[in-house]
C-alpha cells in the first residue's frame, strides 16, 4: 500500500486507498452514474482571497490570472514545512490544505495551525488572505460526467473553514486565523506557536517575543449554521512590502507584453 506521506492530491489518495463507497446508481431521472469516495477525519485549512471580486474589477483579466497564480504558488510554499497535508483548489479564489492522520499527521489541527502561522508570517506581497480552520468528517470522491471525472472534497468542515475565513477580524490585525472555539480545548499559545529563536550579536541565542494573540470565544451567526462560537489567533506584526501583489501582477503583464509574449488574436 502506498505510504501516506506520498499523497500529493486527492486523486492520488483515492487511487491508492480502498474506497468507503464504490457503487453505480441507476436513476430514472438522471441515468446511470458512479459513486466512489473515501470518508475520513481531517482538519481543513481554507486560505482565500478576501477581496476577489473587487480585485477582478480593478485588474485586467490577464493581470488577474497572473495574480492568482502568484497567490496559489505562495500558499503552496506553506506546505513545504508541513509535509503532512494534501492541497486542493476551492472554486477560483482559494486553496484548501487537508491535514489528517490518514496523511501522516499526529495532530491535524496543530499541523494546520502551523501552516497558517507560516502564511501569516510570510505575507511579503500583502495578499492578506482570509484563513479559516475546521475539523471533522469529510468525503473525498470523484464527480463529473462520463467524459471526465475530477476529485473533490465534501463535508461540514469545508464549509465551516470557508465561513471562518470570512469572519477574520479586521482593523490593526496584520493576519489572523479563525476556527470553532471548541477546537482549541485547553491548549497553551506558547506551546502551539513556540517562540522563534535567533542569534543576537550581543545577547547570543534569544527568543523573539510572541507576536500572536489568542482572542476570547465570540459568537457569530454563520449562514446555514446559526450561532457558532469561534476564536481568533491574530498577528500584529505588519509586513512593509516594497511592492504589492497587485502592482507586481501589473508589472509582470506589462513585461510579458513588452517581450512579445502576449499574442492576442
Amino acid at each position: 500500500m502506498k505510504s501516506p506521506y506520498c499523497y500529493k492530491t486527492i486523486t492520488d489518495f483515492l487511487i491508492a486507498q480502498p474506497l468507503t463507497v464504490d457503487v453505480e446508481i441507476e436513476d430514472e431521472n438522471t441515468g446511470r452514474f458512479p459513486v466512489k469516495g473515501i470518508e475520513f477525519d481531517a482538519t481543513v485549512l481554507y486560505a482565500g482571497i478576501s477581496d476577489f471580486a473587487s480585485l477582478s474589477l480593478e485588474l485586467s483579466a490577464s493581470e488577474m490570472l497572473l495574480y492568482m497564480n502568484m497567490f496559489l504558488a505562495w500558499v503552496r510554499e506553506s506546505s513545504q514545512s508541513e509535509r503532512f497535508c494534501v492541497i486542493e483548489r476551492f472554486l477560483d479564489n482559494a486553496l484548501v490544505l487537508l491535514f489528517s492522520t490518514r496523511f501522516g499527521s499526529d495532530d491535524p489541527f496543530i499541523d494546520a495551525l502551523q501552516a497558517a502561522r507560516w502564511i501569516g508570517e510570510h505575507d511579503t506581497l500583502k495578499f492578506s488572505p482570509g484563513i479559516g480552520i475546521a475539523s471533522g468528517s469529510v468525503m473525498a470522491g470523484f464527480t463529473g460526467t462520463p467524459k471526465e471525472f475530477t476529485a473533490s472534497v465534501f463535508g461540514r468542515p469545508m464549509i465551516l473553514a470557508a465561513g471562518c475565513a470570512r469572519l477574520n477580524p479586521r482593523g490593526e490585525v496584520a493576519s489572523s486565523i479563525t476556527f470553532p472555539a471548541e477546537e482549541w480545548r485547553e491548549r497553551s499559545l506558547d506551546e502551539v506557536f513556540k517562540p522563534i529563536e535567533y542569534d543576537h550579536p550581543e545577547k547570543g541565542r534569544v527568543k523573539q517575543p510572541q507576536t500572536w494573540r489568542l482572542g476570547d470565544p465570540r459568537e457569530v451567526d454563520l449562514p446555514g449554521k446559526g450561532g457558532l462560537f469561534v476564536r481568533d489567533l491574530a498577528n500584529f506584526i505588519h509586513w512593509m512590502p516594497s511592492v504589492s501583489a497587485e502592482k507586481k501582477a501589473r508589472e509582470l503583464v506589462r513585461l510579458i507584453r513588452d517581450k512579445g509574449y502576449y499574442k492576442k488574436k
